[in-house]
């Protein structure tokens, strides 16, 4: 597919010419003269020029940029496009075509918006946000799940960057945290050439359906003090407050349980209290863990603040099902230690069925994908930064880069799932910096003005965890 070719200093100087796509899976080009004295092309009227591409132009919430949201029509199936196509919803932060280009998702849906994220201020770079496929609104209908794979996003990645980059001529790097990370290792596997580096932020890999890996990390994370009272309160939760926690969840306004019932999304949120609060918080948070004595506020305000009930309603449940369908297939999951509350565990596999999409079936565990992934990163993978925390319970999966020189990680100080540059012990980070300037030719501004809070990374169901875990038993 040809698309248009646009000067790269479209915006800032008058367009001699361009070249627009006339048909969609052909070669054929029709060529437009564009008069010298033109008015400069708009970077919205470019995007719509684009074959399968709307965009519509957004109140930008960040001085100095525009915010445009893109729909782009993308084949449900990228190895046989006779199947249709599907829109894809994509948000765009325009500051100028000659600047670097942040190529971003969260691995989920679009929840970021014109949020910049950490890449994009520091190197005052353009940003893209592409939802990934089958979480809504970005589904195809029907739906066949069995193309919900990191291939045919992957390709959904490419489409996107075939798309812009006439448009934007500067330097492209892909990133993601989380899920995110990892669905932009997946793009690089399959078309390494398309960006020019990538920073996985808290990116796992995970070997098995559940991979016991994770477990002695899990387990020496922050101190032994810490994970007693962690263990403590929520046995007390599971034997004692279990009927005061299910009585304060059903009077929240706002939420219904139908697909996971009331019951099991209690337990659940308990049953991954632990592993929530070393993701999310860590150990300077330890003192705030409250003893089996506590009362019923105090209990109850502590699991709402690591680990709520209300992440396994319904709207949750639905928003995170391609989740639980990625992890079971292809992805693989992570299991913690949650051996001290079996006997206070009384939900069984059923209980938890409705997290999976409605009507669908879930293929067996495919051990083949992630070790394809694992031997391309350390054997070919190229231009990738991994970034780390140390007491995350993800990092229990971090990627092994072998000996490859192309790779680098570095892990922030009792750093949780939101690390990032700046959480960097200052040698790494000017280090990483340094790789960037590289990369792009840019030299990072100075984390004093680019700092801001991270967007908190979207929470999965407790229910879909309990699900996953029951399902490998």
């Amino acid at each position: 597919m040809v698309v248009s070719l646009l000067r790269r200093a479209l915006g800032a100087v008058t367009l001699a010419a361009a070249l627009v796509t006339a048909a969609c899976g052909d070669n054929a080009i029709a060529v437009v003269e564009v008069p010298d004295a033109a008015p400069p092309l708009d970077i919205v009227a470019a995007l719509n020029a684009l074959p399968g591409v709307r965009a519509i132009e957004r109140v930008s919430s960040e001085p100095g940029t525009r915010t445009i949201r893109i729909e782009v029509d993308q084949p449900v199936d990228h190895d046989d496009p006779g199947k249709g196509t599907f829109v894809q919803h994509l948000t765009l932060v325009h500051r100028d075509p000659a600047a670097p280009m942040i190529l971003a998702t969260t691995g989920y849906n679009d929840y970021y918006g014109d949020y910049q994220v950490e890449l994009t201020g520091e190197l005052q770079a353009n940003q893209v946000i592409i939802e990934h496929r089958y979480f809504l609104p970005s589904r195809p209908s029907p739906a066949d799940w069995t193309l919900l794979t990191i291939a045919q996003a992957a390709a959904d990645h490419h489409h996107v960057v075939e798309l812009l980059k006439p448009l934007y001529r500067g330097p492209w790097i892909s990133t993601g945290a989380s899920k995110g990370g990892m669905t932009s290792i997946y793009h690089r596997r399959f078309y390494p050439d398309d960006v020019d580096g990538t920073v996985a932020y808290v990116a796992p890999i995970s070997f098995g359906a559940p991979d016991p890996r994770y477990t002695p990390f899990v387990d020496a994370i922050g101190t032994a003090g810490c994970r007693d009272a962690l263990a403590a309160i929520s046995i007390e939760m599971l034997a004692h407050r279990r009927a005061m926690l299910e009585t304060r969840a059903a009077a929240q306004l706002g939420h219904s349980y139908t697909r996971i019932k009331l019951g099991p999304a209690v337990e659940s949120a308990v049953d991954s209290l632990a592993w929530a609060f070393w993701q999310y918080g860590g150990v300077s948070h330890c003192p705030s863990v409250p003893a089996p004595s506590a009362s019923d506020d105090a209990v109850w305000a502590f699991l709402t603040a690591w680990s709520p009930v209300s992440d396994s309603d319904d709207a949750s449940t639905q928003q995170f099902e391609p989740y639980y369908f990625q992890a079971a297939w292809q992805l693989g999951f992570p299991v913690g230690d949650d051996a001290f509350l079996q006997p206070y565990l009384i939900y069984g596999a059923a209980d938890y069925a409705g997290i999976t999409p409605l009507g669908v079936a879930i293929p067996a565990y495919d051990p083949t994908v992630m070790q394809d992934i694992d031997t391309w990163v350390r054997t070919e993978g190229d231009r990738i930064l991994f970034i780390y925390g140390e007491f995350d319970p993800w990092t229990g999966g971090a990627f092994d880069l072998g000996t490859n020189p192309g790779l680098a990680r570095f892990v922030a100080p009792e750093g949780n799932h939101g690390s990032g540059l700046l959480q960097l012990s200052p040698a790494d980070r000017a280090t990483a910096y340094a790789t960037l300037t590289e990369w792009t030719g840019v030299t990072p501004v100075s984390a004093g003005a680019t700092a801001r809070a991270r967007r908190p990374i979207e929470r999965v169901p407790p229910a879909a965890l309990s699900a996953l875990r029951l399902r490998a038993r």
